[in-house]
């Protein structure tokens, strides 16, 4: 089922207080530094990234969406980083992250990049973490994608997940991928209860999605294959 959507640029966002509960026995996260109100990120780390318009329907543009998580959370989850979709554009396609990159300098970029939107209450999207995404990204992440999870909603539909969520949800599944939580709540806000986990394919080389579905799609299907091709080079795009 495809998500017609569409949304103009989201503005940037300043980090607010993320209700951390502390749970005997576990420390919290420490969440990232906010985005200065009106700036977003640095103006010395300012990212290229494409023109809109931009939507979350298919072969449009995803905006630049910037919330905070973890790099890779199996690593490192001590402290929380901003992320930023502009991380992850490769407009050339052999683009690597710079020096103090959390996703490692010199490492090459990826060329399709999975955006899983899922939430902590939904059934199949405990599953999907359980079973489906460890094994695809073993795969998948040597040559040349990447998976990025937006935890949505927390324990409840419509309750935007906050940092303690996300922490909990990476350390149960043991989150190698990109993981983040989304304080402000745009993104998941576009997306019905019923229609979670929301996985959408971003071709990196110019940012658009190039195929999105409903729930958990089959790993044999034209869904997967349209992200091999998008990595192996098939389905390029029009060159910046």
């Amino acid at each position: 089922m495809r998500i017609d959507a569409v949304l103009g640029w989201m503005g940037l966002f300043v980090v607010a207080t993320l209700g951390l509960v502390g749970c005997a026995g576990e420390e919290d996260p420490i969440p990232a530094p906010p985005f200065p109100e009106g700036t977003g990120q640095p103006a010395a780390n300012a990212a290229r990234y494409p023109a809109g318009p931009y939507g979350i329907s298919l072969h449009r543009v995803i905006a630049n969406y910037q919330f905070v998580g973890y790099a890779n959370a199996a690593e490192n989850n001590a402290t929380m980083q901003p992320i930023q979709l502009a991380d992850f554009y490769n407009p050339t396609g052999t683009e690597v992250f710079p020096e103090g990159s959390p996703y490692g300098a010199g490492e090459p970029k990826p060329r399709a990049l999975l955006i899983d939107v899922s939430s902590v209450w939904c059934g199949p999207c405990k599953i999907e973490a359980e079973t489906v995404l460890p094994r695809l990204y073993e795969e998948y992440q040597p040559k040349g994608g990447e998976f990025l999870v937006q935890l949505a909603d927390g324990r409840n539909p419509g309750e935007a997940a906050v940092a303690r969520d996300l922490y909990r949800w990476t350390t149960q599944y043991d989150v190698k991928y990109p993981s983040a939580i989304d304080p402000s709540y745009k993104l998941g806000a576009l997306f019905q209860a019923d229609a979670f986990p929301a996985n959408m394919i971003v071709r990196t080389q110019d940012m658009k999605i190039m195929e999105i579905v409903a729930g958990v799609p089959e790993e044999d299907s034209g869904f997967w294959r349209t992200f091999e091709k998008i990595m192996s080079g098939e389905l390029e795009g029009v060159s910046p």
